[in-house]
């Protein structure tokens, strides 16, 4: 009888050991967890941080670059309104004078 007890208390034992060996698995797998969320939402975070400056890089660019072609269209409507403006200086000043004295 006695040896059944021991047996009793010696399992009873084993099954506290593999209750604590249990918990500290599920322990250190829920640090294991909260690291790797850490680290995914790091690197997550880091690919959206590096995507958006990418993207704002481009986009300044491309506006750059829009801004340019602005500005040479610009210029040349301007050098075509001033090359007009030479041509017909002269004949836009008599018409002007002919219009004031004729009228």
């Amino acid at each position: 009888m006695e040896d059944l007890i021991l047996k009793i208390i010696d399992i009873e034992d084993r099954a506290q050991e593999v209750i604590k060996d249990a918990k500290q698995a599920h322990e250190t797998l829920d640090k294991d967890i909260a690291n790797e969320t850490r680290k995914l939402h790091n690197s997550i975070q880091n690919r959206a941080i590096a995507k958006s400056e990418t993207l704002k890089e481009t986009e300044l660019k491309e506006a750059d670059e829009k801004c340019g072609q602005i500005r040479e269209q610009s210029r040349s409507q301007i050098a075509a309104l001033e090359g007009k403006y030479k041509e017909n200086k002269e004949a836009w000043i008599d018409k002007i004078v002919q219009n004031i004295i004729g009228s």
